[in-house]
């Protein structure tokens, strides 16, 4: 039976339970959301893919790489910064707190932002900066000027009715297909010169069968010009393309020089540098939604993390119901207002 005896030993402990105070997080809570650290966690990871993306996308890359690696190096210290933030935050905090989010977000912002930049950089800074160190050689004749007189040219305007010789292009299979054509003077024709040292290339625009060139600007009956190659990695193929087509029909290739066909090089150059600046705002723009997305998400798990069902408000006693003191009571503990 239940007496007065054991009733006085069990009230005071509910009536401990009731009153000790707990997390705003336990079950049956819920919490007011502090708006400084929302804002903190949208904009803190997008300053950082912005910075990371910046530095690495532009000229300071091409200039002072040490530079640059210095500071992003910087910024991943001050990324494990936060991961020693947020562990020592789930150690000692019995809330949840917005530091293993940030130390998340401000990791992914700084690989994805360097990883883009870096793409940024490869694909369009790069050859940008390194076309326009080079010269501009203008009026060359490609079958009477060894190619060594314009090594430093980056732009190689040819002489007037110059044209790839589509008859002689040729091609080296390596996962993509590096597609050559030499670049012959006006009424050569079928014969054949003394040597052949300019050739136009491309990649995936030719036939794996036969004699055949589409790349660049080959349909353009005003192209006459070429922009150097400057991709060491795409180089190395244009090379065993140029040793095949040479082997296949036996002409002379002392120094070969590598160029894109372009109807106005100059203005093509140009927009790679536009491009860049155009890349970079889209993927920031991109970064800037995708934060205050992952930043509504969090916020909406935070908010109902304690509205769950208390753990206090399981029926403590399970008795006869014409027992009077043997009813279940009401331990739910009191909800806080969002």
């Amino acid at each position: 039976m239940y007496d007065d005896r054991q009733q006085d030993e069990v009230q005071p402990l509910l009536m401990e339970k009731e009153q000790k105070p707990r997390s705003v997080f336990a079950p049956g809570h819920r919490i007011r959301m502090n708006i400084v650290p929302m804002f903190v966690a949208t904009f803190l990871p997008w300053g950082v893919f912005i910075l990371c993306c910046g530095l690495s996308s532009f000229w300071l890359n091409y200039a002072s790489p040490n530079v640059v690696t210095g500071i992003i190096c910087a910024v991943f210290l001050f990324w494990i910064a936060w991961l020693f933030a947020a562990v020592w935050a789930r150690l000692q905090e019995p809330d949840p707190t917005w530091f293993t989010y940030m130390a998340v977000a401000v990791g992914v912002a700084a690989m994805a932002g360097t990883a883009c930049g870096e793409t940024n950089f490869s694909t369009f800074s790069q050859p940008y900066y390194q076309v326009n160190d080079l010269k501009v050689a203008s009026n060359v004749d490609p079958s009477g000027t060894p190619s060594r007189n314009v090594m430093d040219a980056g732009i190689v305007n040819f002489a007037p009715g110059s044209h790839f010789d589509v008859l002689r292009s040729w091609h080296f299979m390596n996962d993509n297909l590096y597609c050559v054509a030499p670049v012959i003077s006006a009424g050569l024709g079928a014969s054949t010169p003394a040597f052949y040292d300019y050739w136009v290339v491309g990649k995936d625009c030719c036939s794996v069968g036969a004699s055949d060139f589409r790349c660049g600007a080959w349909g353009s009956a005003k192209a006459s010009s070429g922009i150097r190659v400057v991709s060491d990695s795409d180089l190395s193929n244009y090379r065993l393309a140029v040793q095949q087509a040479a082997s296949l029909y036996s002409i002379q290739v002392s120094n070969p020089i590598f160029l894109t066909w372009s109807t106005d090089p100059t203005l093509e150059v140009a927009s790679w540098n536009q491009q860049v600046f155009k890349n970079y705002l889209t993927q920031v723009t991109t970064a800037l939604v995708f934060s205050i997305f992952f930043v509504c998400m969090a916020t909406v798990r935070f908010a109902w993390l304690g509205r769950s069902s208390s753990a206090y408000a399981a029926d403590l006693y399970n008795g006869p119901v014409e027992d009077p003191y043997n009813q279940p009571v009401n331990t739910h503990a009191t909800s806080y207002n969002a």
